[in-house]
């Protein structure tokens, strides 16, 4: 029960703390759209900071998750003080490649700019290649934190890894808020370089009863070589899913003015689900995983897996309902005021649709590459990765051309899909016991209640059109979750049954350690 707790207590903590980023991403979100719209000069913000940014996380993630892999390891087989030693050498490895990436950024700034933005002209391709330079120092801000973000993590301190938008979104917000007609877009800019001194500085100070560093580095000790050989990997197969925003752009760039935008502010959307649920297990499992491998206890290895999927499949396809049938209303709730007109409300509703098969399957990818990652896997993720990107350039072009921006979110939806079929064969070299389809009698049943959900939401609203979009869409969201909670009871899914047992049990539990306290 202990272990249960703590990985509830960590979860809930994670979930606050992203869900307040979150919140004011949204309200940050809502005050860009009202003071810019959605313009060319949106479009060159967007894809330069959202490029590098990407790259930015593709290379945090990987760095982190090799780290806390190699770390966990070292301290259950070895000591901590070993460990602490791997992080040292790590943090100059980091920084050597970050200082690498600027230089290559700064160097092939044209190139990219032309990939991002085909169609752009050579004035706007100008001020893109001047962003892209840029923010190409977030790759020095990341090598930094990912060490100390690494040692917290592997310590079982999860939240502080998710304080960025806690910082970036109130710095943002107050400076276009009060300075949004003298310095325009750069008041974005400046807010961004705020916020990464500022994280940087506070994961240096949370982490430092946990590490201390130590200058040592070789390219010849094993455990740099380790991690080499972890993190490229590791770092290909982020940057492909990365891969997979810049170009659904870069083709969304085609299809006229602002719809650029209107993706990315659809995708903010689809992020505010999938970080706030799934990053934020996935990031918890991760430690969990590779504890229990380094301890070789594979059985609860795969009970730990089999219920993550579960949880997430019952937790999510209600939102997948609720988006799918009500994307609209959303966007209007968040989005639909100043320069944000009625034609972009609609193109970005048509994208979250797209985006809305994708929450459960992202969920369920991440879930198999972590597990990967905990057995120190990175190559067939990787492998996996790149072939879905492919997968998903063809489908965006071609889908683009029929259904327009629905069909580029689609395509990055769909294109999930061969991921999780590849990982799911790969992971029978670890548990070989493990059978997806054993899960087939409650996957049908929560399909089933979802679609039920989806359904009596969607007939619901078409009854409320009156109503103020923000009344409407509470009352389809009730309406959905009752429905389909109601149909899962009906059809006896055990695993909704057992979930609210072990959560009782746990809030049950948290509950007299309050009142032992008191």
């Amino acid at each position: 029960m202990s272990k249960k707790k703590t990985v509830f207590g960590a979860a809930v903590i994670v979930m606050a703390v992203v869900l307040g980023s979150k919140v004011l991403g949204f309200l940050r979100q809502v005050i860009i759209a009202s003071a810019y719209g959605a313009n060319f000069e949106t479009d060159i913000f967007f894809m330069s900071s959202e490029f590098m940014t990407g790259l930015s996380s593709a290379l945090i993630a990987s760095l982190i998750t090799a780290l806390v892999t190699v770390y966990i390891d070292v301290s259950v087989k070895k000591s901590k003080k070993e460990a602490n030693g791997v992080a040292s050498k790590m943090l100059i490895l980091f920084l050597l490649i970050s200082g690498a990436l600027v230089l290559l950024t700064n160097l092939f700034a044209p190139q990219i700019a032309k990939i991002l933005a085909p169609t752009f002209s050579e004035e706007h391709i100008a001020i893109l290649i001047r962003y892209l330079r840029l923010f190409s120092v977030a790759f020095i801000f990341t090598a930094i934190q990912s060490v100390f973000i690494a040692v917290l993590n592997a310590n079982d301190s999860f939240a502080p890894s998710k304080f960025y938008g806690l910082l970036y979104n109130p710095i943002a917000i107050t400076l276009v808020l009060l300075f949004n007609q003298q310095l325009g877009i750069n008041a974005l800019v400046i807010a961004f370089f705020a916020a990464n001194i500022c994280q940087t500085a506070l994961v240096y100070f949370l982490s430092r009863k946990e590490f201390r560093f130590i200058p040592s580095f070789s390219f010849k000790d094993g455990y740099v070589r380790q991690l080499i050989f972890l993190s490229l990997p590791l770092l290909m197969g982020n940057i492909f899913i990365q891969l997979n925003v810049i170009i659904d752009k870069a083709i969304c760039s085609t299809l006229g003015e602002g719809v650029a935008s209107n993706y990315s502010y659809a995708n903010s959307l689809e992020q505010f689900v999938t970080t706030t649920i799934t990053t934020t297990l996935s990031l918890i499992l991760l430690s969990k995983y590779a504890t229990l491998v380094a301890k070789g206890d594979g059985a609860m290895v795969m009970k730990t897996f089999r219920r993550s999927l579960s949880g997430l499949i019952l937790l999510l396809i209600p939102v997948v309902a609720v988006v799918a049938v009500m994307a609209g209303d959303i966007v209007g709730i968040v989005y639909l005021r100043g320069e944000f007109d009625l034609t972009a409300a609609k193109q970005t509703a048509y994208a979250l649709i797209g985006f809305a098969p994708g929450l459960v399957l992202v969920a369920i990818r991440e879930m198999y590459i972590r597990l990967h990652f905990s057995y120190q896997d990175t190559k067939m993720p990787m492998i996996a990765s790149l072939l879905s990107c492919v997968m998903n350039v063809v489908l965006s072009f071609l889908l683009a051309q029929w259904v327009g921006v629905i069909g580029v979110s689609l395509a990055t939806s769909l294109s999930v899909v061969l991921t999780i079929v590849m990982l799911n064969r790969s992971i029978k070299n670890y548990l070989p016991d493990f059978r997806f389809f054993s899960m087939a009698p409650f996957l049908i049943k929560a399909l089933i209640a979802g679609l039920l959900g989806g359904m009596s939401a969607y007939f619901a609203c078409g009854m409320m059109e009156g109503l103020p979009m923000i009344l409407r869409f509470g009352c389809g969201t009730l309406i959905c979750g009752g429905v389909y909670l109601g149909a899962l009871c009906l059809m006896r899914c055990e695993d909704l049954f057992v979930f609210i047992k072990e959560l009782l049990e746990l809030l049950k539990a948290k509950l007299k350690r309050g009142c032992k306290k008191v």
